[in-house]
């Protein structure tokens, strides 16, 4: 069923990676009532549910079903936050689920591949400063990206709308990250290359 499986104990919590070798199998190892959501979401998000599910499942340790908000965020059972990001990958699908105990902000995860965009996005997820301070305009984006990923899954639970590319800024120095908003909280971001991706996560907290 699972091709790997990786558990990081990192700033914002415990974070599982999956890949998804075997996608029937994964889903029958699902409660039915994700089975059935994942029946709806069709061929390719359906194997992205699987898989967000599965590395949901393994990190908080229940065999409950976990179902989805109005905004399609997961609802993890009482005492916990946490959120998800899933990857296509050669192999089938990767994701990873970041949890914590509840009471200290809303968390944010993401996973891209480290490796330069198929085009240039530069311009559309990053500010004028952001662009200028570029080490390059392939790997050093989509870094970016996944932190400000991470950034607005963790801010969508108490913002609950899009939260624009430029909403954020960041400034990097080395594996440090500094954020800046004119949103009202405080965010802490980190990240790290896995497995030849960009594994980013964030902290919000209500100023």
């Amino acid at each position: 069923m699972l091709r790997s499986s990786d558990r990081l104990a990192l700033a914002h919590g415990a974070c599982v990676i999956v890949e998804i070798g075997d996608h029937a199998a994964a889903l029958a190892a699902l409660p039915s009532a994700e089975q059935h959501r994942a029946a709806a979401l069709g061929p390719v998000r359906g194997r992205e549910f699987v898989a967000g599910r599965t590395a949901l499942h393994l990190a908080l340790a229940t065999d409950a079903a976990i179902l989805s908000d109005d905004r399609g965020a997961p609802v993890l059972p009482p005492g916990w936050v946490g959120s998800i990001a899933h990857k296509a990958s050669p192999a089938g699908v990767r994701a990873a689920a970041l949890v914590a105990p509840a009471g200290g902000g809303h968390l944010g995860v993401d996973l891209e591949l480290a490796a330069a965009p198929r085009h240039d996005i530069a311009r559309r997820i990053l500010t004028e400063p952001e662009q200028a301070a570029l080490p390059d305009r392939g790997r050093a984006v989509t870094l970016r990206f996944a932190i400000k990923e991470a950034i607005y899954k963790a801010l969508d639970p108490y913002v609950r709308r899009y939260v624009g590319f430029t909403e954020v800024e960041l400034a990097l120095a080395g594996d440090t990250v500094a954020v800046a908003t004119a949103l009202p909280f405080a965010i802490e971001a980190t990240w790290r290359e896995h497995a030849g991706h960009w594994l980013a996560t964030a902290r919000a907290v209500p100023r």
